[in-house]
């Protein structure tokens, strides 16, 4: 389909939210992948925005990160000491990063003797080979970075993050508070920011799981009921804090990375040829030589 005919197109009259199943109102258009013409689109009941349905996401995710991710490395030491922080205010041991690209953030964690898994559709945990199949059926939480804005179906999607009820689930997204064409976060030209949540979006999420959302920062942390608590919600969005965040970084950085040396010897042992016990004809040979 051309350009023109892509601009041409009508807006499917049945077409609603693919989180809340609201009525959609086009916003903007814009230029996707340097060739398509897509409609962004705002709902009415829970004012988050969204493209028209991504036909175009095969093609954005041929490579593991899209070459305009410039900043992944500096955000992989944010969120290793986000992560970390919150994991030690809930007495976290088991973790699953979801949508964790090539596994840098794995390995990062698992360096300070968290049990961290990671999983990606689109990606090979090139940091973290042999750690994409967790030991544990239910985590303690899950960790989602940069995640949600690629879901094309949310309403669905999301039930990956928190079937399992997980204790906490921290992500980061940028929050939609009626941004236009020109916000940075809407990426075009790399197809793959398709969903941009609200707060009301966000708090939609956390009602409909049973969790209490807490925004701090550039993170959004979702508590489960059971495991919420004033002190607990406090300190957490403290720590969560950009500064905060960069000065805990720091302080794991200088400090010993136990599960360096304790996931190389499992890797070592796992990899070492099986060592059989010689057979009885074996045995016998030996002797009558």
């Amino acid at each position: 389909m051309t350009p023109a005919e892509e601009r041409s197109r009508p807006l499917d009259a049945s077409a609603v939210c693919r989180l809340c199943h609201g009525p959609l109102a086009e916003t903007f258009t814009a230029e996707v992948l340097g060739r398509y013409q897509v409609r962004y689109l705002k709902c009415a009941n829970c004012h988050s925005m969204q493209t028209e349905a991504p036909y175009w996401l095969d093609e954005a995710y041929g490579e593991n990160l899209s070459s305009l991710d410039t900043g992944a490395a500096q955000r992989s030491l944010r969120n290793l000491a986000a992560s970390y922080a919150v994991a030690r205010v809930f007495a976290v041991r088991n973790m699953l990063d979801l949508g964790g690209g090539d596994g840098l953030l794995c390995r990062l964690l698992r360096d300070t003797g968290l049990n961290c898994y990671v999983k990606d559709r689109y990606a090979v945990p090139r940091y973290a080979q042999g750690f994409d199949q967790p030991d544990f059926d239910v985590p303690d939480m899950v960790t989602a970075f940069e995640v949600f804005e690629h879901l094309p179906h949310p309403a669905e999607d999301l039930n990956a993050f928190f079937a399992t009820h997980p204790r906490v689930v921290l992500v980061s997204t940028e929050v939609y508070s009626g941004q236009g064409p020109d916000w940075w976060y809407v990426s075009a030209a790399s197809g793959q920011h398709v969903f941009f949540y609200s707060r009301e979006a966000l708090k939609l999420i956390g009602q409909n799981f049973g969790y209490r959302v807490v925004l701090s920062g550039e993170f959004i942390l979702f508590i489960r009921a059971d495991a919420d608590s004033g002190w607990r919600r406090f300190k957490a969005s403290m720590l969560l804090r950009r500064r905060v965040c960069w000065l805990t970084a720091a302080r794991l950085m200088l400090r010993p990375a136990p599960g360096v040396v304790a996931d190389f010897e499992t890797r070592r042992q796992a990899q070492q040829p099986r060592v059989c016990a010689p057979s009885a004809n074996e045995n016998s040979h030996e002797q009558s030589l």
